[in-house]
């Protein structure tokens, strides 16, 4: 048993040899790429997957290096047609030749790319993407929300030594109006794999402040279109789409859209613009108020200048009005005064002729009660002596 035994390296060239053999030209590979480093050197060291399209679970795994003199050539030509950076997540379509190093194993040497494939990928997900979206009835619910009267805290994402980030702080504080803004950063890293979760963890710790901001604002500087990929995930429009206030994305690219620039509220160019937005958001509220004010000074003027023209239209016709009483007064008084007069001449020579006749009749009358008196006093007498008699 021992004689047929065989040393490690023994099998190991054997395997080389049998898999040369086996697979001697190199192949068209569909697969994920899940781990893109490069070293030091230059070399391109990656973990091909592939993953059940059922249960998502990876069904198949290999290493792959991508030298670095192949690297030289693949890796611009790949990013320029495709806008997007060759690193973990894409979905490609290399040209491998199967390799078995005696010490490193089995492996395959990437020594092609087509990047319509991968370009068609990434379309593709990105329609899948905006159509789960939509269905799920999220696509524009950053866009429904109000933005507040006035944008006053702003809450920022984004790396805090990138040049945008400090463009868009400049062009606040010299904004020439004198507004004053209170901002504060939330870190996160804004290009490669880690973008997706870095601003997913810095809005949810925005999230913890959801009473105090007005508006959260996604910065990034100029970039390679490539750096666009990370914007362009499911999970981060996820979060934007359903945030509870106004997002405003600014991430630096004149013509290329996102998915993040699609589902946010506001979606600008550049961080300078996103300032300036914010600036001219305010400066429209502020322009509102000062019409309000004129038109309200305006209607005050015209109602103080139609009182006063009441006024000094009271006060013209107020002395004719006056005399014209007094004239029509006095003509009542006078009117009175000679009724008064005309009265008191009637009466006075009505109670002389009463007088007067009462004064001639008085004698007569006089001598009539004398005599009637006398006669009644000639019968108490009789009446008298004839009593005594008896």
């Amino acid at each position: 048993m021992t004689e047929n035994h065989l040393s490690l390296s023994q099998l190991n060239i054997q395997i080389k040899e049998q898999l040369q053999d086996a697979f001697p030209g190199t192949y068209w590979v569909i697969a994920e790429i899940s781990e893109f480093k490069i070293n030091r050197n230059g070399h391109a060291y990656l973990d091909l997957i592939e993953k059940n399209t059922e249960t998502d679970k990876i069904a198949a795994k290999a290493r792959a290096t991508i030298w670095s003199y192949t690297l030289r050539m693949l890796k611009p030509y790949f990013e320029t047609t495709t806008n997007s950076e060759l690193t973990a997540g894409l979905k490609v379509l290399v040209n491998v030749s199967v390799e078995f190093h005696e010490i490193y194993g089995f492996s395959l040497n990437i020594k092609d790319i087509d990047p319509a494939y991968t370009l068609g990928d990434i379309e593709r997900r990105r329609r899948e993407i905006i159509e789960q979206l939509s269905k799920e009835g999220i696509f524009d619910l950053n866009k429904q929300l109000e933005l507040p009267t006035v944008i006053q805290k702003v809450a920022v994402i984004s790396s805090a030594t990138a040049a945008g980030y400090e463009d868009f702080l400049n062009q606040l504080r010299a904004n020439p109006y004198g507004y004053k803004f209170y901002t504060k950063l939330f870190p996160a890293i804004m290009q490669g794999e880690q973008t997706e979760q870095t601003i997913i963890a810095e809005l949810e710790h925005i999230y913890e402040y959801e009473n105090f901001f007005d508006v959260v604002v996604i910065i990034r500087g100029g970039g390679a279109k490539a750096d666009l990929m990370s914007f362009d995930k499911y999970d981060l429009a996820v979060n934007i789409a359903q945030f509870p206030f106004p997002v405003i994305a600014g991430i630096g690219h004149e013509k290329d859209v996102s998915i993040v620039d699609m589902v946010s509220h506001t979606s600008v160019k550049t961080p300078t613009a996103v300032a300036e937005y914010i600036i001219v958001h305010n400066a429209d509220f502020e322009g509102y108020v000062e019409s309000l004010f004129e038109q309200i000074k305006d209607f005050i003027t015209a109602k103080v200048s139609e009182e006063q023209n009441r006024v000094n239209y009271i006060a013209r016709n107020f002395s004719p009005n006056v005399l014209n009483r007094l004239n029509s007064e006095n003509l009542k008084l006078s009117l009175f005064k000679e009724q008064l007069n005309n009265g008191a001449i009637r009466f006075v020579e009505k109670q002389s002729n009463n007088l007067q006749y009462y004064s001639t009749k008085l004698p007569s009358t006089a001598k009539f009660i004398v005599r009637f008196q006398q006669k009644n006093l000639l019968r108490y007498q009789e009446k008298l002596a004839y009593r005594l008699q008896t």
